[in-house]
């Protein structure tokens, strides 16, 4: 059983952040963002849950609202292109910058296309959204 598969099975497994300086993400949006409440360092905090695509699949993408809002003025495109994100910034700082951008390969954003429908369900953001929700509240 591989890692993903694990997590998978014991909940959390379709929920994803970007948490390393340089860490990288390409997927195609699936469907509609969640408001997430949660704590961050003993404060109250909002995040957006954005149920994508990836290489690996689905994924509930964990992101703040600024990232959101961002992503949210290619709505138009997400039909039919991919994005990548890349983060910069070191784990836990709250000066951290996103660099978001349409994906240029079209290969692979025929490739994410390909693996959402073949193996997407609508119910899977349901249970991400609880997995995610439960990782907020700790």
């Amino acid at each position: 059983m591989t890692w993903k598969e694990k997590f998978s099975e014991w909940g959390g497994g379709d929920v994803g952040f970007l948490s390393e300086d340089g860490e990288t993400i390409t997927f195609i949006v699936v469907g509609e963002p969640v408001l997430l409440v949660g704590k961050f360092k003993g404060k109250e905090s909002e995040r957006i849950g954005c149920p994508v695509i990836t290489l690996d699949g689905f994924q509930l993408l964990i992101i703040g609202k600024r990232l959101g809002r961002r992503l949210a003025k290619f709505e138009a495109q997400f039909e039919r292109d991919a994005f990548t994100v890349v983060r910069h910034g070191e784990h836990e700082d709250i000066k951290t910058k996103y660099e978001l951008a349409p994906c240029t390969d079209r290969d692979l954003t025929v490739k994410l296309f390909e693996i959402h429908a073949a193996t997407f369900d609508a119910s899977q953001i349901d249970e991400a959204v609880e997995a995610a929700e439960e990782i907020m509240k700790s």
